[in-house]
């Protein structure tokens, strides 16, 4: 069963909820998933490689409703479903200058509180699904025990804060993991002239047909974090700037294509404590599922979290990481070939056992 509802806000404003749940009542557990950022909508429409388009969100909702469990999806607030590719969602911007992270954390209080009020939920458990920016979210919904939350589920997770991650994506890293992915061909931790000079052309182009010495800085035969790091700085400082001077057109037209995030939401996430400083602090479930070539969250953050739990005794984390896993733990490979990633398999499995 598949119901889509327009619901209200704490602030008057209203939101779109996709709920979806087994024909056999009651519901025992409710998995609501915690967007990333950006515009994101309830279904996640987007175009196929392999021709048509599909709803990111329908895998999980199918797989989770075929084991007997609820499943909820949300419009990010100022956004719509839409007609156009690639993100298919269309923006109020008024209202989407409103998408700040302590704004969504009472969103999500609100649609909590909206489903755990249908006679369908009421004695479910409330399970967060928290995606990238949604790992901030979620522990921060849970920190606040203003809702009913009985278990965290972090995947692709930001263990800092927001500006953080940002300097670290944006200081070579990022570059270093996608590209080393597809020319270092032995493994090495860097991208020779060799590799470089080998690679399929097509792959090739993203170099734009320059030399293997334009982006060798350091001149050391080689190609890695310090190179690429080196490369992206003017443009590191030129985001940070426009985000200082709240200049949200720059943003728009050159940070994120196709997301739009805004110097607003920039600055609230700078302004707020890390994860790794309110996670400790929760007494609740928490599961982290991280793919060691995540290019937008370091796995050094799911060791680092893994490791401050153990210093403070606190045993209510579990922590799984997973090779050759992306960001979105490998979800292309469900979309294109059918076959659940065994990251992706690990949620379904862990709400299984909760």
């Amino acid at each position: 069963m598949d119901k889509i509802e327009t619901i209200p806000l704490y602030d008057g404003c209203e939101t779109k909820v996709k709920y979806s749940y087994p024909d056999n009542l009651p519901v025992d557990k409710l998995v609501i998933y915690v967007n990333g950022s950006g515009q994101s909508t309830y279904d996640n429409k987007r175009k196929n490689p392999n021709g048509g388009f599909f709803n990111y969100h329908d895998f999980f909702r199918n797989e989770f409703v075929s084991d007997n469990i609820a499943y909820c999806s949300y419009n990010t607030r100022g956004v719509e479903m839409g007609d156009s590719e690639p993100l298919f969602a269309s923006i109020n911007e008024d209202e989407y200058k409103k998408y700040k992270p302590l704004n969504t954390v009472r969103d999500i209080e609100s649609i909590i509180r909206y489903l755990t009020d249908l006679p369908e939920f009421q004695n479910a458990k409330i399970i967060l699904l928290g995606w990238s920016e949604g790992t901030i979210i979620a522990p921060l919904v849970a920190f606040r025990r203003i809702s009913k939350v009985d278990a965290l589920l972090l995947a692709g997770y930001c263990n800092e804060n927001m500006k953080d991650v940002l300097i670290w994506q944006l200081s070579g890293n990022a570059s270093d993991i996608n590209l080393r992915k597809l020319f270092d061909k032995n493994n090495k931790g860097y991208i020779s002239k060799e590799d470089f000079e080998t690679a399929d052309e097509k792959v090739k182009t993203l170099f734009r047909g320059l030399p293997f010495e334009t982006f060798d800085r350091n001149s050391d035969g080689r190609l890695d974090v310090s190179d690429f790091a080196s490369l992206q700085k003017p443009y590191l400082d030129e985001v940070l700037n426009a985000i200082s001077r709240n200049d949200d057109e720059w943003l728009k037209n050159n940070f994120g294509a196709p997301l739009i995030l805004t110097s607003g939401w920039f600055n609230e996430h700078f302004s707020l404590e890390p994860t790794k400083n309110i996670l400790p602090q929760l007494d609740l479930p928490i599961y982290i599922f991280q793919g060691t070539d995540d290019a937008n969250c370091s796995v050094q953050y799911a060791y680092d979290i893994k490791e401050t739990f153990e210093k403070v005794g606190k045993t209510n984390l579990c922590v799984n990481i997973f090779d050759n896993h992306d960001h979105d733990l490998n979800f292309m490979e469900w979309l294109l070939n059918g076959t659940i990633p065994a990251g992706i398999k690990c949620i379904f499995d862990t709400v299984d056992a909760i």
